[in-house]
Order: structure tokens, then sequence, then C-alpha cells
């Protein structure tokens, strides 16, 4: 397929990546297109329903106008799970990029390719370390999810790469998280800009489930733009596919 008819979008950030991931391939599925979800990193596994192991396994999922997922099986990880105060440790099944040459001969076939790039441990909002995100070369745009539950709250609660976190804002741990923080976060190229280059990038504001949260992320989108960041989604359970179908699929 020619390169300029694959669109291979790497998601980074934290506060809802793979929801949001999954959001898009849905509708790219209802659109026709052959869609991909992988990771360049670490991936739940999914059901095995939507679980391909080769490009036969792709194509069939393919045509039964299903999404196929792929990736390299990993040792079971730790999941933390709070309860209150409590702590408990549950098994994950995860997957983490695939081989190579399977990789390549689904780049060749997939219409779209959607890839979560780096993790977050369950957290709204991050500071990559040196080796984050993982954009593979083939990667035509970047979409920075954050969650905006991470605002009023300790940096130290919040942030993945705390210690990062608190260099980067020149903060401290107990700093509450306000729109001023995050949009440098989105806009700086050690932050979630961080490996786009001369790519697509846009902004997923997601968990905006309040009027509050709403204007809060209106405000970061103001923000934004004084940085030339034009492409803002403000996301909510309720309006999460409508919000991403207007910018990826434009009437």
């Amino acid at each position: 397929m020619a390169e300029r008819e694959r669109r291979v979008i790497s998601l980074v950030g934290g506060g809802g990546k793979t929801t949001t991931m999954y959001a898009l391939a849905e509708i790219f599925r209802e659109e026709g297109k052959k869609v991909i979800v992988t990771t360049s990193t670490h991936l739940q596994t999914p059901p095995e329903e939507i679980r391909a192991r080769n490009i036969e396994e792709v194509r069939s999922l393919w045509k039964s106008d299903q999404i196929a997922v792929i990736g390299t099986d990993c040792e079971n990880a730790k999941k933390s799970e709070t309860d209150g105060q409590k702590i408990a440790e549950k098994s994950v099944r995860k997957m983490s990029i695939p081989e190579p040459v399977f990789l390549q001969e689904v780049l060749q076939e997939a219409e779209v390719v959607l890839i979560e790039a780096d993790g977050a441990k369950h957290l709204p909002c991050k500071v990559p370390i040196e080796k984050e995100p993982v954009i593979i070369p083939e990667c035509t745009d970047v979409i920075a999810v954050v969650g905006m539950d991470a605002l009023g709250k300790p940096l130290e609660e919040v942030c993945f790469r705390k210690d990062l976190a608190v260099q980067f804002l020149n903060t401290s741990y107990k700093h509450l998280i306000a729109e001023e923080d995050i949009a440098k976060i989105l806009s700086s190229v050690q932050g979630a800009r961080k490996g786009v280059e001369d790519r697509k990038y846009c902004v997923v504001l997601n968990k905006c489930d309040d009027e509050i949260r709403k204007e809060r992320a209106e405000k970061i989108r103001s923000l934004l733009k004084e940085q030339s960041i034009e492409n803002v989604m403000i996301t909510s359970y309720e309006n999460r596919q409508n919000e991403l179908k207007k910018y990826f699929i434009p009437a």
C-alpha cells in the first residue's frame, strides 16, 4: 500500500490512552478500514476473538469486519489495584511489540495502525524518560492523551515519572496540578511532543465528565492554541466517539 494511503497513529501520555485507541479503532472499522491495534511497548492482551498471531489471522479478522490486535506475548505482569488503603497485586496478561517481520507484513496491508507508544501505570499524566515514547519510523500521527482528573491534585499522586515531572515543572511533589502545567507538558518536546518531529500532532483532554472539568479543559485548549497547537479534543465518557470522529473522519 502506498505510504500516503496508510495512517500509523501513535498514542502517548496517560489518562485513557488505551480506551481512546480502541474507540478510534471502532470508528475506523465502521468506516470500512482495515484496522490494526498494537503496541511499541506493552499492552494488555485483548480478548482472543480479536487477537491475531500471523498475517493469515489478521486477514481473516478483516474479512469478518473486525479489528485485529497483534503483539508478542509477555510473561504475566503484576497490576496494582487500590481499594481504599488496601493494595492488591493482580496478574495481568500483556503483549509487547510484534516481531519485526510480522509488523512489516501488517504495515503493507493495513489502512490504519493504532499503536500504544508508552505507558503511564493508569495515571492521568506523565513526563517521558529518555527512551520514551517508542515511535516507529512509519508513524504519521501522534495523539497525546491527558486525564483532566489530574487537575487540582498533588503531582506525586497523578504524574507518572513524578521525579521527572518535579524537575520539568520546576515545582514540588505536593504541587497541585494546574491548567498551565498540563499545557506545558503537552506543548513541550521534552513532554508529550517528544519524538513528534514533523508528524501530525493532536491532543485529547480526556475524562471531562462534568462542567468544571470541561471549563478547565477549555482553558488548556486556549493555552495550547497560543503554542500553535490547534488540534485539541475535549472528550468524556458520553461524547468520546463523536469528538474523535469529528477530527479523524471529517464530514
